[in-house]
C-alpha cells in the first residue's frame, strides 16, 4: 500500500493570500517609484529633445494604448536615469492598472509646473 506524499501538498488559501500580499507590495513599490520619478520625467519632457519624444511616445502608449512603441529601441536611446524613470512609469501601469492614471496625469501635463500631491 502506498502512502500519500504529503511533502508536496500546498494550501491554496495560503498561496492566494501570499499572491495578494505580493501584488499589494509591488503596487506600493511601483507607486512610490513613479512618484519619485515624476519630476525627472517632467523635466526631461520640458526639454523637447529626442529623449523627450521617446518618453512621450511611451507615456502616450501607457495612457491610451493607441501608440505602438518598440521598448528596446526607445529605452536604448535614453540615459540610465531616464530609462529607470520610464521603467517606473511602465511598472506603475502594470501593477496599478487604472489606478496609475492619477500618477500619470501630472506627467502628461508636463508643460505646467509639477507640484507633488500631498
Amino acid at each position: 500500500m502506498e502512502t500519500p506524499d504529503t511533502t508536496n501538498t500546498t494550501d491554496p488559501i495560503a498561496e492566494l493570500t501570499a499572491a495578494i500580499s505580493l501584488g499589494r507590495q509591488l503596487a506600493t513599490t511601483a507607486r512610490a517609484d513613479l512618484e519619485a520619478a515624476t519630476p525627472i520625467l517632467v523635466a526631461a519632457l520640458r526639454h523637447h529633445s529626442g529623449q523627450s519624444r521617446k518618453i512621450e511616445a511611451i507615456l502616450l502608449s501607457l495612457w491610451n494604448d493607441d501608440h505602438a512603441v518598440n521598448l528596446c529601441d526607445t529605452l536604448s536611446g535614453l540615459d540610465s536615469k531616464l530609462a529607470q524613470a520610464v521603467v517606473a512609469m511602465i511598472a506603475a501601469r502594470a501593477h496599478l492598472s487604472g489606478d496609475a492614471d492619477d500618477l500619470l496625469r501630472p506627467i502628461l501635463d508636463y508643460d505646467r509646473p509639477y507640484k507633488p500631491q500631498n
